[in-house]
């Protein structure tokens, strides 16, 4: 199989750039994933589509703020019902930011989104906090809450997303492959020999250009490609509890979703999802490698506390329905290392992730990081995505496909903001399956 791009890693950016190429009509795009699309971080999130609230509190990322406004506009309307809005109560709890702060901020909010049509936020009562987020605890409403506020955000089934960008893109000739691993990337002059291994057996394809999506394995990649990465990053764990909708006397679909900030600054989440509740995320550094790890027991405690201090759950353990994580990459702009682009040593090859280039832990709040995606091309024509949110997922692949169109010598612009491009309606009545997230079929 000749290519002319390769994608590795069948989460939400290796779906949405095939999607992007596949829309300005390239031919000879495949994605390969090494197990299921979506079967790791790209369905294991916080569901939201949301530009960030709580990054306004660090100007350096208000661009990345008014990116993810935008986009969430365009998945809101391009992925009806997939994409859907989501009304966000705020209590603002004694002791916290000053309610004139918390003002400024949603204010600033909607000022930098021009596109969505959601309505603006506006002030509660403790009456009608206590009608949209009846999981509160009452003497925390009465005796604690100083203000409250309400505002919006959307709400997102993250792995049929995932599924559509790639069966849209087949629709456009794009091809890809599940249970398929990379095991070899040989350089050939300016493009390169991909050996690849499935249950069907081993093939050999051609590939002038690579794109390394593979979130937390993107280093891992590399080094086992024989390539030494020059953007090191951290795993952090994000951990989430879902409650059967039994934990609360209301109906999930009748309640708004809250944020909720714990005694140590956090913020964590509780939003309705899919007839149940939704609590997360934590940040904890990963132990053990993406290939062998299990959610930390701590989280599930620092979770359950959240809940004890703010929610009126009904035997809120005996009402868990599942525990599960995801593996965030958060790149680090550290010094190039002068062996980047270099082969690798062959220890790193066998043991990747106790090279360098994988961090442990940080000096800092894994929360002041920067959630913004760092592209990098260590070595011409492989291009590795790091990091990023989902809700920006688009604009990300628009750059990067831009990239690869000028490369090979394609004019035409990216498709991907056209609801058309979706093919929405030939998939709910070819693929209705599709439309289904695998929270969906394990707990349905």
């Amino acid at each position: 199989m000749d290519l002319n791009v390769l994608i590795v890693g069948g989460g939400i950016h290796g779906a949405g750039l095939l999607h992007d190429l596949a829309t300005r009509n390239l031919r000879g795009i495949h994605l390969v994933e090494q197990n299921q699309l979506a079967s790791g971080t790209s369905s294991r999130t916080t569901k939201l589509v949301h530009g960030g609230l709580r990054y306004l509190e660090h100007p350096s990322q208000w661009g990345l703020v008014r990116e993810a406004l935008r986009e969430r506009g365009i998945l809101l309307r391009n992925l009806p019902g997939i994409v859907r809005p989501m009304p966000f109560v705020l209590p603002n709890f004694r002791g916290g930011r000053p309610p004139w702060l918390v003002q400024t901020g949603l204010t600033l909010y909607d000022l930098l989104d021009r596109v969505s049509g959601l309505p603006s936020a506006r002030r509660l009562t403790h009456a009608e906090l206590a009608q949209m987020a009846p999981y509160l605890r009452p003497e925390r409403i009465a005796q604690e809450t100083g203000s409250a506020f309400l505002f919006y955000d959307a709400q997102m089934q993250d792995d049929v997303i995932v599924r559509l960008a790639v069966r849209a893109a087949t629709r456009l000739d794009a091809t890809y492959q599940e249970e398929t691993r990379v095991e070899d990337v040989i350089r050939e002059g300016t493009g390169f020999c991909v050996k690849l291994a499935s249950s069907r057996g081993r093939q050999e394809v051609t590939a002038r250009v690579i794109v390394n999506a593979a979130g937390a394995w993107c280093n891992a990649n590399l080094l086992r490609w024989g390539v030494t990465p020059r953007v090191p990053c951290l795993l952090d764990v994000g951990s989430h509890l879902l409650f059967r909708s039994q934990a609360v006397p209301a109906r999930p679909e009748d309640c708004a979703a809250t944020l909720l900030q714990h005694e140590d600054g956090r913020v964590v989440f509780f939003i309705p999802w899919e007839g149940r509740w939704l609590l997360g995320t934590t940040e904890s550094a990963l132990t053990g490698t993406p290939d062998h790890w299990e959610c930390p027991a701590g989280d599930r405690d620092y979770l359950l506390k959240v809940a004890a201090v703010n929610l009126d759950l009904a035997e809120a353990e005996r009402h868990i329905e599942e525990f599960f994580c995801g593996i965030r990459t958060f790149p680090l702009r550290a010094s190039t290392p002068a062996q980047a682009g270099q082969p690798a040593p062959g220890i790193w090859r066998e043991n990747p992730f106790a090279s360098p280039f994988y961090k442990r832990r940080l000096e800092k709040d894994v929360s002041s990081l920067s959630r913004e995606a760092v592209v990098d091309e260590v070595v011409p024509n492989l291009i590795t995505i790091y990091g990023g949110k989902f809700t920006t997922y688009r604009a990300l692949c628009e750059g990067v496909g831009d990239r690869i169109a000028d490369r090979l010598k394609c004019a035409r612009r990216s498709g991907t903001r056209e609801q058309e491009s979706w093919f929405l309606d030939e998939l709910r009545e070819t693929e209705p399956g599709l439309f289904h997230s695998y929270s969906d079929l394990r707990h349905g």
